[in-house]
């Protein structure tokens, strides 16, 4: 037998190296390292409106009335109360008016009772104690929460009671409270400031602030 079948017999056939094209690595690394900078800013999308909610907070904690101004529009967080005060207001007085006029006449109309909350200081207090102290000369009721960095949450409590949107964040708390007792928040993304442009009150308060208003227009 020739040696050189000897040897092919005794010694495989090298098998083929598989060799990864440069330019497959460069788009992988690429696409990676896009794919990790949309992580990070799509993390720090969600973090924003969060860390804003926590600066406004404790600017009201703290009673720095420059940063609570700074963060409250507070042209729409009226257009907010007025709505919702008149809302629960109309059912008691038996008024009946229609889209065109509501429109019209909601500020006026409810201006007795929502003048008294849209002030730095009256806003402050109807958020952390959790009762319109400003309206209302009668105690808390038990059980009363507002928000505070205490009760607002963790920032996964946050998370999980907010909703995100291009440009729009709202949140629910106290974190303790079930939905129908909370407060909710509406943020905008306004010159690059999350700023609070409505509140939605609980369903109690909302009730309260109507009675209030009937005696009001009873004067």
């Amino acid at each position: 037998m020739p040696r050189s079948d000897l040897l092919v017999g005794r010694y495989p056939a090298e098998q083929p190296v598989l060799t990864i094209d440069h330019h497959w690595l460069v788009f992988m690394r690429r696409t990676l390292l896009t794919l990790a900078i949309l992580g990070l800013v799509w993390i720090g999308y969600l973090a924003w409106p969060i860390y804003d909610l926590f600066v406004l907070i404790r600017a009201i904690e703290t009673h720095d009335v420059n940063t609570v101004t700074r963060y409250v529009y507070f042209d729409p967080v009226r257009l907010s109360l007025t709505n919702q005060v008149l809302d629960a207001y109309l059912p008691r007085s038996g008024i009946e008016i229609g889209p065109l006029r509501r429109n019209i006449a909601a500020a006026a109309i409810a201006d007795p009772v929502v003048q008294k909350l849209i002030s730095v200081e009256a806003l402050s207090q109807l958020l952390t104690v959790g009762w319109p102290a400003t309206v209302v000369s009668d105690a808390p009721a038990p059980g009363t929460v507002g928000i505070t960095t205490n009760t607002i949450g963790t920032f996964w409590q946050i998370f999980q009671n907010s909703e995100y949107g291009l440009g729009r964040f709202e949140v629910a708390g106290p974190a303790a409270l079930p939905p129908q007792q909370s407060f909710h928040l509406e943020f905008r993304l306004l010159q690059w400031h999350w700023r609070l442009v409505g509140v939605t009150l609980p369903k109690n308060i909302q009730d309260l602030l109507a009675d209030e208003l009937a005696k009001a227009t009873r004067r």
